[in-house]
């Protein structure tokens, strides 16, 4: 098994100048934010070697990268006056944690997928995500918890909104604890299928996604990788 390379994420502030490698690099992305901040993800192969995606894993970035991101997502988090956060297991729980801490909130719901033998079958979810497709699991809201958002303003925070999935799953949970969800906050949104998985829930979900940059999915070439095209991207899904 070929060992990858070692994991790095960039961070160039707006108006900055930006690393000639991480601009240029067939093997990397730089994703412009909202905000004119950038950064430069690692191009990472998918199954079947025709696809990729540009990594961003919340609990392997530097601390530095870490606490901008949170910073930014906590500006799009405070402007839907939450009354609660939900943190999106697993790699989406890095940011809610702090982002429910800067806006002054005592506390955060995490959800999970590990059952610990006080759960209520209840308040849970059967869900699939991209990266682990192979894996029907569920995910589940602590009922110690339940009080916490049962009838509150709720922001859900979560690192990348892909197939829609996980998302899909978390906000049908929310709605059996009887939430309201305000607003739903990822860094990064990747392709398009999620906005179609959230609308069948319901058409107005979709409007209450925020988030910092938008990345495609890539195709090979014989040049290298290329972005897909809308069309194509959601033809051919991240599965």
């Amino acid at each position: 098994m070929t060992r990858p390379a070692s994991y790095r994420v960039d961070w160039f502030p707006a108006g900055g100048s930006t690393d000639a490698h991480a601009a240029s690099s067939t093997n990397r992305h730089l994703v412009r934010l909202h905000d004119g901040c950038c950064l430069s993800l690692p191009l990472t192969p998918l199954p079947g070697g025709d696809r990729a995606v540009a990594l961003l894993m919340s609990n392997q970035t530097s601390f530095r990268v870490e606490r901008a991101i949170i910073e930014r997502l906590t500006q799009l988090a405070r402007a839907a006056s939450p009354e609660a956060v939900v943190g999106v297991p697993t790699l989406g729980l890095t940011y809610a944690r702090s982002v429910a801490e800067s806006i002054g909130l005592p506390d955060f719901v995490a959800l999970g997928y590990s059952r610990k033998f006080w759960y209520d079958e209840v308040l849970s979810e059967v869900t699939v995500s991209s990266t682990s497709p192979d894996q029907n699991k569920k995910i589940y809201l602590d009922p110690a918890l339940l009080e916490r958002v049962q009838g509150r303003r709720v922001v859900v925070v979560d690192d990348v909104l892909n197939t829609g999935g996980t998302m899909t799953s978390v906000i049908r949970l929310l709605q059996k604890a009887q939430a309201k969800v305000a607003g739903i906050v990822a860094v990064l949104t990747e392709g398009w299928e999620w906005h179609a998985a959230l609308a069948r829930i319901d058409p107005a979900i979709p409007a209450l996604v925020r988030v910092l940059g938008h990345i495609p999915i890539f195709g090979r070439t014989d040049g290298g990788w290329v972005p897909l095209p809308k069309t194509e991207a959601d033809r051919r899904p991240v599965t």
